[in-house]
């Protein structure tokens, strides 16, 4: 339903001076409200303010708060709510600076899918995803609360503790793990938002005594040398498992290269027997400080690559069929990698079936698998996070697995060492 306004002299009560004031008066939804623009004019100059030149200044103020009620009302379009008017035409967000409300909106939801749509404009679909989840629960919310609209100003620490709350009620039942996602894209916007000027950083309501999000301790997806013996040594029953099994290893082996990194790779990609990329995931996030990495290719990598790669042999083809050349759209891309995820991940849990293990060793394992090996075997942490292509060490620690039970006993006599010297 359309919104209207219109100049409106407010004659229920006059003022000292015989005048009344002059409100806009916005129509939504049969429902009308009057705001105020602080000029007050008697039932005379009122019909003539418009051709008066001693009237011109409150003409022209009284303009002013007409446009500023019609633009706001155009920038909101369908999401128009009283709420959001009220906050943007009484400036209620207390910034410092004039709002743009071509870009900017004080509706965080709005704000949220705005900056979803441009993560998922940039290719980045896995996390426009998760944004866009975020919103759709804050509408759920809303509604639940019959509230038409949720300000970023009105995201304080006690909403935050009662979104929470809502998140773990026995009808959603999301884990910790995924309301800290949520609660983190939610800190990103209202950090966004105060780097806009949109709101003060006074209203930033994360933090020590305020709110924080919650953040689980991921478990350790890193499996034995045993357990990857196996899985080398395994003999699949058909093509589908051989498949599955080569990419799981050609991830171990590769540096623990994910499964996106795998199937962006082409042929161009090697030189001299090495292959050489960049991570798709840190193209957009870490673009001053990009690293190359190389993995080495040895007779098992050779191996897999000879066994499943396209044809023909061009420098600018995919090694592996995983994305369909002819359309690579960010969305169809996502599509066909996620596809090959999940293929991997259901005949490697047949594979783990056949071979017993205690865990499924999705995608995910191939890349802690890699690092925790190395680090069990000696290698300086410096070094691995070099080949996992991480810009930080602490990062290269999350995917760092514990050290076997046999390592844990054998260091156990290092504190009673003394018993050895008490026998010489």
């Amino acid at each position: 339903m359309d919104v209207t306004t219109k100049v409106w002299l407010w004659k229920k009560r006059a003022k000292k001076t015989g005048k009344y004031p002059v409100k806009i008066k916005v129509i939504f939804n049969r429902e009308i409200c009057f705001y105020q623009t602080g000029i007050d004019l008697s039932e005379d100059e009122f019909e003539v303010y418009h051709s008066r030149k001693e009237l011109k200044k409150k003409f022209d103020d009284i303009i002013y708060f007409l446009t500023k009620a019609d633009k706001i009302i155009a920038d909101l379009g369908r999401n128009f709510s009283w709420k959001e008017f009220d906050a943007l035409y009484y400036n209620r967000n207390k910034s410092t600076t004039p709002i743009d409300r071509r870009s900017l909106s004080l509706n965080i939801v709005s704000q949220i899918e705005a900056y979803a749509n441009k993560l998922e404009m940039d290719g980045l679909i896995k996390s426009s995803k998760s944004y866009y989840t975020t919103a759709n629960h804050l509408k759920d919310y809303c509604l639940i609360k019959k509230d038409d609209c949720l300000l970023i100003t009105d995201i304080t620490p006690d909403f935050l503790h009662s979104l929470e709350k809502y998140f773990l009620n026995k009808q959603k039942k999301i884990s910790y793990s995924t309301i800290g996602i949520y609660m983190r894209n939610i800190r990103a916007i209202v950090n966004q938002a105060i780097s806009k000027k949109i709101i003060g950083p006074e209203f930033y309501p994360f933090g020590k005594g305020k709110y924080v999000p919650p953040a689980t301790k991921k478990a350790k997806k890193s499996l034995s040398i045993q357990e990857i013996e196996k899985i080398y040594t395994y003999a699949p029953a058909d093509a589908n498992e051989a498949w599955a099994r080569d990419m799981w290893l050609f991830a171990y082996l590769a540096n623990g290269m994910n499964i996106k990194d795998i199937a962006l790779l082409k042929y161009e990609n090697i030189t001299d027997g090495v292959i050489s990329f960049i991570r798709a995931k840190t193209k957009n996030s870490s673009k001053e400080n990009l690293i190359t990495i190389e993995v080495q290719i040895n007779e098992d990598l050779q191996r897999i690559i000879e066994s499943w790669e396209t044809k023909p042999v061009k420098q600018q083809n995919f090694i592996f069929d995983i994305m369909q050349p002819e359309n690579q759209s960010d969305l169809q891309s996502f599509r066909d990698i996620n596809q090959a995820v999940k293929n991997i991940n259901k005949y490697m849990r047949r594979l783990a079936m056949n071979l017993e293990l205690e865990r499924v060793p999705t995608t995910n394992f191939a890349r802690h698998s890699f690092s925790t090996v190395l680090k069990r075997s000696g290698v300086p942490i410096e070094m691995i996070s070099e080949q996992l292509g991480h810009t930080s060490i602490t990062t290269t620690q999350i995917y760092l697995g514990s050290f076997e039970s046999a390592q844990k006993k054998e260091i156990t006599k290092f504190l009673t060492s003394f018993k050895s010297i008490e026998q010489k």
